[in-house]
């Protein structure tokens, strides 16, 4: 695995694969969803989530008020 370079310095990931979540609907509230992100690095060294946003904008997801959604 490559080293990566972020604001803080140099990260090397522990691994990568396949993150999968379950989030409730903002329209209901009973309702859940899975939302998967493949490809994914997964980075211990540090203490934020980033993502790729333009793979998520192609998959037709964005921002709300600081709120990742998917329409």
């Amino acid at each position: 695995m490559r080293t990566l370079k972020i604001g803080g310095g140099l990260v090397i990931p522990k691994g990568s694969g396949t993150a999968v979540f379950t989030v409730v609907s903002q329209v209901n509230l009973l309702k859940y969803r899975e939302v998967v992100f493949e490809d994914v690095l997964y980075l211990f060294d540090i203490d934020v989530n980033l993502f790729n946003g333009l793979k998520y904008y192609k998959s037709r997801g964005y921002f709300e008020k600081n709120r990742l959604c998917i329409s």
